[in-house]
């Protein structure tokens, strides 16, 4: 059973959009048009008083949370949602996505909606509006659906509510965190030190209704009276901590895509420490802040890990460089011998053909000379001469 209320002040969308019509009336003077009426879409942005309050649009221009995950585990959501449909994934390794989609659609709104469309104005939005959303619905087996989520490449995970004492939570927890990923939870379930457990405040910064003991909260998020994708394809206003923990991992989500270099623990840090005093003494979520706190600790941070790459790549020995440059040298050696060969050869056949006219005109002088020496044949008889 997931936390948090939602009020009964759903709104419905209008599936076909705006119908616009248009009258005309034929005057003395010329024809009149009259302006087209049409039935608006609602845009509940304005009324979206958590994004104003931490900040996050203050860091949409350089960020929208574009190419991070964040996975929800244990929801059911709304797969046709128009502000979510664009972004979202279900995965049903570990069960089917339910009917029961309240819950589940208004925290995947809080995290990753994007409103109606790339050129709509209705709808709401999400911290993180170009962030992945993966849900993966389903009861148990949580340890199990955090390996999942990880395995699957989601820089955050977002827990349910009540998980109880899942066997194997502390050990997937700790290797989420130790694999990458950021795992956020609402705060007042099982204490773990690997998990970032948010509690909620309302619109005066005041704490909600029903809050945890204020020791078991590491970060505080909006978290009543919030706007966001509702059942029936339309809006809804929601309260819980669990809808403050999902704004916190839209945060996240923004932070992440801005510096991936930082691990779960440095984005821990700027989220908590980069943030402004709330209720209680308590820090209160302020992306703008977290976002310079991140900053910071990325300035030092190269995005490609020098020492993964030094043991990705061998040394290469000396001895194979100088192969190699040997090896390099006798083919060009061998290529300019073929050169040279091949340029001193006669490819028009005018050597052959000198060949040819010389012995054609020895053969002929040895002709002549062999009729020169043959002895003249004198004429037999003839005149005496008279004594």
């Amino acid at each position: 059973m997931l936390g948090g209320n939602s009020r009964n002040r759903t709104h419905k969308r209008h599936v076909l959009g705006a119908t616009a019509g248009a009258c005309a009336a034929l005057t003395v003077m010329g024809l009149a048009a009259v302006p087209a009426a049409a039935d608006d879409v609602p845009d509940f942005r304005p009324e979206q008083w958590a994004l104003a309050s931490i900040g996050a649009q203050e860091t949409w221009e350089s960020t929208r949370g574009q190419g991070v995950t964040v996975a929800m585990l244990g929801v059911s959501v709304d797969e046709d949602h128009p502000d979510l449909r664009d972004n979202l994934e279900i995965d049903t390794e570990f069960g089917g996505n339910g009917n029961d989609t309240e819950q589940g659609t208004a925290a995947g709104g809080l995290i990753a909606g994007h409103g109606h469309g790339m050129d709509a104005d209705g709808g709401v939005l999400g911290v993180a509006p170009d962030a992945n959303l993966l849900v993966l619905p389903g009861d148990g087996e949580l340890a199990d659906a955090i390996g999942h989520a990880v395995d699957a490449g989601a820089q955050v995970v977002l827990l349910p509510d009540e998980v109880g004492d899942d066997e194997g939570r502390s050990e997937a927890t700790d290797a989420a965190v130790r694999s990458g990923t950021l795992v956020v939870a609402p705060a007042g379930g099982e204490e773990d030190p690997n998990v970032l457990a948010v509690g909620g405040v309302d619109e005066n910064g005041e704490l909600i209704p029903d809050s945890p003991e204020t020791s078991s909260i590491g970060l505080l998020a909006p978290g009543a009276d919030l706007y966001t994708a509702g059942e029936d394809m339309g809006q809804t206003q929601v309260t819980g901590t669990r809808y403050a923990a999902a704004t916190t991992a839209g945060a996240a989500a923004l932070l992440g895509a801005e510096y991936p270099q930082l691990d779960p623990q440095q984005l821990r840090t700027a989220l908590v420490e980069g943030s402004q005093q709330g209720a209680e003494g308590l820090p209160s979520l302020h992306v703008p802040s977290a976002a310079a706190q991140a900053s910071g600790e990325a300035q030092d941070i190269p995005l490609v890990d020098e020492d993964l790459v030094e043991e990705d790549s061998p040394a290469v020995p000396v001895w194979f460089w100088f192969a190699l440059v040997g090896v390099v040298l006798v083919l060009i050696i061998l290529l300019l011998v073929l050169w040279v060969r091949r340029s001193s050869t006669d490819p028009y056949g005018v050597a052959a053909e000198r060949r040819e006219e010389d012995e054609k005109l020895a053969a002929e002088r040895a002709e002549q000379a062999r009729s020169e020496e043959r002895p003249s044949r004198r004429k037999k008889g003839g005149r005496r001469r008279r004594k």
